[in-house]
């Protein structure tokens, strides 16, 4: 799956994409985080099989985090496309890569951490291999988050 790269640039300026938002909580996600990724994964199969950008979501209702699937021609959240066009070709096309992407204050210094998945096309044809890709990015930055709560248990001056 590829797109021009200024294609891309001006679909996901102009919101010509497919969305999906799911909710859960901190508790869930912690627990559960291959079940509570599983319809997002679904969606962004089901959009590379049409032939669709998009774009899902869960939001955790109980904290300041979500943590979404993207397809995208670069390592960049969608909502920083405008630097696209600073750092690639505009005019040539360029391969659709699932991106993982979470985003919380506890996460690291600039709040946001995006990885590669799997190219789009990879993500349908490979979808073991690519649950399990996920499954073990989601296990890393559950344990840095749970590590973060701790360390500011830990480091919390009590009054």
């Amino acid at each position: 799956m590829k797109r021009e790269v200024q294609a891309f640039i001006n679909a996901v300026a102009e919101d010509d994409m497919q969305h999906f938002t799911a909710e859960t909580t901190v508790a869930d996600f912690y627990d559960k985080p291959d079940q509570t990724m599983a319809p997002l994964a679904a969606f962004i199969r089901e959009q590379i099989g049409a032939d669709k950008l998009a774009q899902a979501e869960l939001k955790v209702t109980d904290a300041e985090m979500s943590v979404r699937l993207e397809l995208s021609v670069i390592n960049l959240p969608l909502q920083d496309t405008k630097t696209i066009g600073k750092i690639m070709e505009t005019s040539e096309e360029a391969d659709l890569n699932v991106y993982a992407v979470i985003e919380s204050p506890d996460i690291n210094v600039s709040g946001l951490r995006i990885d590669a998945l799997a190219p789009a096309t990879t993500y349908v044809e490979q979808a073991k291999v690519a649950d399990e890709s996920l499954h073990d990015w989601l296990n890393l930055q559950i344990e840095k988050l749970q590590a973060a709560a701790t360390n500011k248990e830990a480091t919390d001056v009590k009054k």
